[in-house]
């Protein structure tokens, strides 16, 4: 699937939100010929080269707009949230600068039982009501799901692109889990 790509510091993955702001001619573009299409768009992670460039890594996340606003900057802001995470075969830009990719979508791990992790969920809970500016982004957070709370700790937390390209793409979730309770017991005894 052939995509417009949207490369990005900040991480968004499946059922994640995340809202921007749209001001670059060729990402306006991008929102007024994508909106409605489901996946809209791909957002790929950034990271730093050793000559001090930065590349998409090789591992996106296909996201759909699901809110608009006008900002009082005269900005546009969106709100998407992640489909899929999916492989980037090829990238290539536009005469403006936009870049499109081949998308190849690919199952995350596997949904582990709801009572085989509540501390990494509770944690979550605590962090949303601690922050209300992310956690207004969940209406109905998925609290209840282990996989749904990994993937938002590995959206917040501040480790490298690739680091988190690794967790999301290993067999399981296990990786993960030993990251979030190895955060969690330094911070949260």
């Amino acid at each position: 699937m052939r995509l417009p790509l949207f490369p990005l510091n900040a991480h968004v993955f499946p059922e994640g939100r995340l809202a921007l702001r749209i001001f670059e001619a060729r990402y306006l573009r991008m929102v007024r010929e994508r909106a409605g299409h489901e996946p809209s768009f791909a957002m790929g992670m950034l990271e730093k080269t050793p000559d001090g460039s930065s590349r998409v890594l090789g591992v996106v996340t296909l996201v759909k707009m699901v809110d608009f606003d006008q900002l009082d900057n005269g900005l546009l802001g969106i709100t998407v949230e992640g489909v899929s995470l999916a492989r980037v075969e090829e990238a290539e830009s536009d005469e403006d600068g936009l870049r499109w990719a081949d998308c190849d979508p690919f199952e995350l791990w596997p949904e582990e039982s709801p009572s085989e992790d509540v501390r990494i969920q509770r944690a979550l809970g605590r962090l949303f009501s601690e922050y209300p500016d992310i956690g207004d982004l969940y209406p109905e957070p998925g609290l209840d799901s282990l996989r749904w709370s990994l993937q938002r700790w590995l959206e917040l937390l501040p480790i490298e692109a690739s680091a988190k390209a690794t967790l999301l793409t290993q067999p399981s979730s296990a990786m993960a889990v030993n990251l979030i309770h190895s955060i969690l017991d330094k911070s949260d005894p």
